[in-house]
């Protein structure tokens, strides 16, 4: 007997085409504009056209990004293997100053990268590469101050560029973690900065929202890998892993996640690995809807959602041994009753971090010139508690 045929692609094309239909009602109302791919005169039929054109075009993509299975195991010598790591008294304060300045303005340069990606006038992936490479050089030499900006909680308005870098930086450093390659682990990152570029055709009603998202705005944010594949069609030289990362980061290793409800082995290691930097980095991050989590609490929720199934466990495992049980940049209070900054981790003691000392014992701010770094496994101190970033008067770059 003759095996039925499958549906998927069927069941797709309706998505597809639901997705078109609700997006050009959207773009009638005037919900996207300013963002470059509608005009500002309303009722414009070039304008109404836009929006739709794009996604009926981007149909056949869509369904072949969607069944892309790129070479996911570790290939070729670890990026690990060239890595060193400065030491706090390395460094120096101009180092330090123009790391944190670079930083500041690849944010901007996110933002501008996704601007033009959203007008179309990105041909090419070179932008994409050169912000990911203008971090390289830091990373295989100082991973943890770097992993001490992408870990900072964001205080401002849109969190949407800000999040992209610091997934993007945090993604690299789990895969180099993970075994992989110079060349892997920049695809990975690549696909890391451009994963949440679909989010430019959310309505920034639902995006900035403040409060709680309804039933029917999630819906529409859920939209957002998808989206992001319109986007990114006519982006040249992605490879197939940085397009597969926008579109599965959001699956869940329980089969819980979305667009596709993908679960286990049908999950990219690629996609898993930019999860929970996605995951991390919104969790430590405020919304409008919520407070920030403490860097150490997130870090007890990735554990949780490991441990549930829905997070790659080896991968969080790789997580904890770069950022430590209190991540890179935390604030603790050891058992002494000094406070001091998480600036190191200790890959095989995971609550026993390289720490410096902000404060003396009776909580008075330590001048630059005293602080001191403490290696707690080699010390009867401990932490007896994690602090928010505003517990003391400190600056981001303090005890590294």
């Amino acid at each position: 007997m003759e095996r039925p045929p499958i549906l998927w692609d069927n069941r797709r094309d309706r998505e597809i085409r639901q997705t078109m239909a609700e997006l050009k009602a959207l773009e009638e109302k005037g919900y996207f504009d300013g963002l470059g791919l509608t005009s500002s005169e309303s009722g414009d039929p070039k304008a109404r056209e836009a929006v739709e054109t794009l996604l009926l075009r981007s149909a056949p993509f869509l369904r072949r990004v969607s069944s892309f299975k790129p070479l996911d195991n570790p290939v070729g010598p670890a990026l690990t293997q060239f890595m060193t790591q400065l030491r706090p008294r390395d460094r120096t304060e101009i180092y330090k100053n123009e790391t944190h300045k670079r930083f500041q303005d690849a944010v901007g340069q996110v933002r501008i990268l996704y601007g033009k990606i959203l007008r179309g006038e990105i041909a090419s992936n070179a932008i994409v590469r050169s912000i990911v490479g203008s971090f390289m050089d830091t990373f295989m030499k100082d991973r943890n101050l770097l992993l001490n900006l992408a870990g900072a909680p964001h205080a401002g308005h849109d969190y949407l560029f800000d999040h992209s870098l610091k997934q993007c930086l945090l993604s690299l450093s789990l895969a180099s973690a993970a075994g992989y390659s110079r060349s892997q682990s920049i695809e990975i990152a690549q696909g890391a900065l451009l994963a949440d570029v679909g989010m430019m055709l959310v309505p920034e009603r639902i995006r900035l929202k403040r409060g709680k998202l309804s039933e029917a705005e999630i819906f529409e944010v859920r939209k957002h890998p998808m989206l992001g594949m319109t986007l990114l069609e006519h982006v040249h030289g992605l490879s197939e892993a940085a397009l597969l990362i926008p579109y599965q980061h959001h699956e869940r290793m329980g089969g819980g996640g979305y667009p596709d409800k993908r679960a286990g082995a049908a999950v990219s290691r690629f996609s898993r690995i930019v999860s929970i930097a996605d995951v991390f980095t919104a969790l430590i991050s405020p919304r409008t809807y919520r407070d920030s989590m403490l860097p150490y609490q997130a870090m007890v929720s990735l554990l949780t959602l490991g441990g549930a199934g829905q997070l790659d466990g080896d991968h969080i495992k790789q997580f904890l041994k770069t950022m430590s049980m209190f991540p890179l940049g935390s604030l603790v209070r050891l058992s002494s009753g000094r406070v001091a900054k998480v600036v190191a981790p200790n890959p095989m003691e995971f609550t026993k971090p390289m720490v410096s000392l902000l404060t003396d014992e009776a909580g008075a701010s330590l001048p630059k010139a005293a602080i001191a770094q403490l290696d707690l496994t080699d010390s009867r101190e401990k932490i007896v508690e994690a602090l928010p970033g505003t517990s003391i008067p400190q600056q981001i770059l303090d005890g590294f």
